[in-house]
């Protein structure tokens, strides 16, 4: 049976405007049996190291030889270069932005190439959508079989875009779901024996399920994805104590293991 190559979607475009229905038409015009997966669109904008964790929840479920292209592009337009990245979860395009070396980091070791924007002509008329114009394209390549070497240039992933870590004395909130639950910078190997939220002086007990609570009481657990989670039993915890993506709040851990974004 025919095997129809697969690729995966992340972005920060949202599904208001047609930028995520053109990258399909783009892929569907050169790519007749293309399968497409969006994971998300409504990453925070501006914010490649949020980008990271949506990543290392989604990628281990896709098969090993899946394409995946990520957009969260602060510098588009400018001269920050494009990557192609290799490594157990397949092959992936995206801007040089601090986002590769991150995944380096938690997926690694991974291969790092260099795209060339020669290779691209296009990908310079708009400096605007260069998802569209040198990205998709590159990817294009890749799934159509074009040597790496007509388009890219390996590289080492210590030269690769750094993103400086400000310190591990907070916990980073790196996304707040439809239901309203909290998901923190840190990712469980080992669960920990106690975990204090420090807010407002407020008690938040940790557990290991929902039902442990009442309902309309916070809890904090380890989630499916093994990151600590702040929520509500049937209600908004972000709303409950006003909480937004990309603040860091206090958190003190005890015992376990884990790491923190």
């Amino acid at each position: 049976m025919e095997k129809f190559p697969l690729i995966t979607l992340t972005t920060d475009f949202g599904v208001q405007d047609p930028y995520v229905g053109v990258l399909k038409g783009v892929f569907h015009s050169h790519l007749p049996n293309v399968r497409i997966v969006d994971i998300t669109h409504h990453l925070p904008p501006f914010r490649p190291d949020l980008a990271l964790p949506f990543l290392l929840d989604s990628l281990p479920w896709f098969p090993s030889d899946a394409f995946h292209l990520v957009i969260v592009d602060p510098g588009v337009g400018s001269d920050r270069p494009g990557v192609l990245m290799r490594g157990s979860f397949g092959q992936m395009v995206l801007p040089d932005n601090g986002l590769p070396r991150l995944l380096h980091e938690w997926m690694g070791p991974l291969e790092a190439y260099l795209l060339d924007k020669n290779a691209f002509p296009a990908g310079t008329l708009s400096p605007t959508f260069q998802a569209r114009d040198f990205f998709a394209p590159a990817l294009i390549h890749l799934i159509q079989g074009v040597t790496l070497s007509d388009f890219s240039f390996p590289i080492a992933p210590d030269q690769l875009k750094n993103i400086r870590n400000p310190g591990q004395e907070d916990c980073l909130i790196w996304n707040i779901d439809r239901f309203g639950n909290v998901l923190l910078g840190f990712h469980v190997r080992k669960s920990p024996a106690k975990v204090e939220v420090l807010l407002e002086g407020r008690t938040i007990p940790f557990v290991t399920r929902y039902q442990e609570c009442a309902p309309g009481e916070l809890g904090v657990l380890v989630n499916s994805s093994r990151w600590l989670e702040i929520f509500c039993r049937e209600g908004s915890a972000a709303n409950q104590l006003d909480l937004q993506i990309g603040k860091r709040i206090p958190v003190r851990i005890s015992g376990g293991e884990g790491r923190f974004l």
